[in-house]
């Protein structure tokens, strides 16, 4: 295709395959896996997927770009509490004073009642500190943190100043605190912030209960990997060895000081994962998704850039010296457009036998025969590229290098800022 319209969507297609690995177990240590089309196959879960992206930490690692969100339920003791009382500030009134800047972050809580209320649960509490650590994790940037230390510091401050209800009541010590506590400033505050909520935050979405931050819609979607073929296992049966066993037994101990059975899997994956542009950069950018062209897409193409040898040479790390489960994908192909996205895992529902051809090959040619026959039925929506090991004698996109894809992303992102045409 010469002329494409706009970018809305990046669409990215991969094949990976992993041989005597167990890349994602269930709650009784067994592979994951999904009936699909006339086969069980095996699974790795989205989640599991989105983790070791984030934790990736190789030569293209995403975090790599910028400051990556903090994801915990301790964030506020551990970062706005402690470091404050390590200062010099009252234990007790920098818990009750964080407490309560959080449920009005947070939850809303934000009326001079709500935050003497929360306060005062703290002063009466056996262990302030540790009210603090709240009952679900939560995502915030690192800008947000360091600007909520800093209110909860000028409002330590603010107390320190008024003393007055040094030696009153709890009730009287909360009030204080809720009149030092400077609600406007920090739900304003924020909002200047745009939308600080870390790169994986800005990709993956974060939920928030009150509208003094700003929740983040996942830009990226992941789905569940699936292997192209029918599932493939295999019951290890294994031992670990006493070196110092007892040799005084004449030969009744057999040497074997643990034996259990794990599971094995060989599989190749296909992968798919959809960028919504618009929203990625109103994500990290702080822009409105109508007026994202208006931002400065650095950062956006350096993510995206990141993202796409990320997702093609980090693997799901489970047991990682057992099996060493390192593949990096055969096949990606990238789609941009604007039209609605679809995956093409339907390619497989007819579960892949390759009848002595390589798998990966079977599978490529699958791959291009279903989105042919997308083609045929909707018409070609959208512009492709892609790069591949498979030996085949046709592929669904004009074939490439990988680094050479990640260019072509970059250009796409380029030419729908400029005029929506292909240069």
């Amino acid at each position: 295709m010469s002329d494409t319209p706009k970018t809305n969507f990046f669409q990215f297609h991969l094949l990976t395959s992993y041989p005597g690995t167990l890349l994602n177990r269930d709650d009784a240590g067994f592979a994951k896996s999904l009936p699909f089309g006339n086969a069980t196959r095996t699974r790795v879960s989205s989640q599991c997927l989105k983790y070791h992206w984030r934790k990736y930490k190789g030569k293209h690692a995403i975090r790599s770009a910028g400051d990556m969100s903090i994801r915990s339920r301790r964030t506020f003791r551990e970062k706005v509490a402690k470091p404050l009382i390590e200062e010099g500030y009252d234990k007790t009134l920098t818990a009750a004073v964080t407490y309560a800047i959080s449920k009005a972050v947070l939850s809303g809580e934000n009326t001079k009642g709500n935050l003497k209320s929360n306060a005062r649960t703290v002063l009466d509490a056996e262990k302030p500190l540790e009210e603090t650590k709240l009952s679900q994790l939560v995502v915030l940037g690192a800008p947000e943190v360091n600007h909520l230390r800093k209110v909860a510091k000028e409002s330590l401050d603010r107390l320190s100043d008024d003393n007055s209800y040094s030696q009153d009541s709890n009730a009287q010590i909360s009030k204080a605190i809720a009149d030092a506590i400077a609600i406007k400033d920090v739900a304003g505050n924020l909002a200047a912030l745009g939308n600080a909520m870390g790169i994986d935050a800005a990709m993956h979405g974060r939920m928030v209960t009150s509208d003094v931050m700003a929740q983040g819609d996942a830009a990226v979607h992941v789905a569940h990997a699936i292997t192209t073929h029918a599932q493939q296992r295999e019951d290890d049966y294994f031992t670990a060895v006493d070196d110092l066993q007892d040799e005084t037994t004449g030969g009744t101990e057999a040497g074997s000081a643990h034996i259990n059975v794990k599971q094995l899997t060989s599989g190749l994956f296909y992968s798919y994962v959809v960028v919504d542009l618009p929203l990625l950069v109103s994500n990290l950018e702080g822009y409105d998704r109508s007026e994202w062209q208006e931002a400065d897409l650095t950062l956006t193409k350096n993510v995206l850039r990141r993202f796409l040898h990320t997702i093609t040479t980090a693997s799901p790390g489970a047991k990682l010296s057992s099996t060493a489960p390192y593949a990096k994908a055969e096949f990606v192909m990238v789609e941009s457009g604007d039209d609605q996205p679809r995956t093409l895992a339907n390619a497989f529902r007819q579960a892949v036998t390759p009848n002595g051809q390589d798998l990966t090959d079977a599978s490529v040619e699958a791959l291009t025969d279903y989105t042919e026959r997308m083609d045929a039925m909707y018409g070609a929506k959208e512009d492709r590229i892609c790069a591949t090991t498979a030996k085949v004698d046709q592929l669904p996109a004009s074939k490439s290098t990988l680094p050479k894809v990640a260019d072509w992303i970059e250009a796409r992102i380029d030419s729908t800022r400029t005029n929506g045409q292909i240069q």
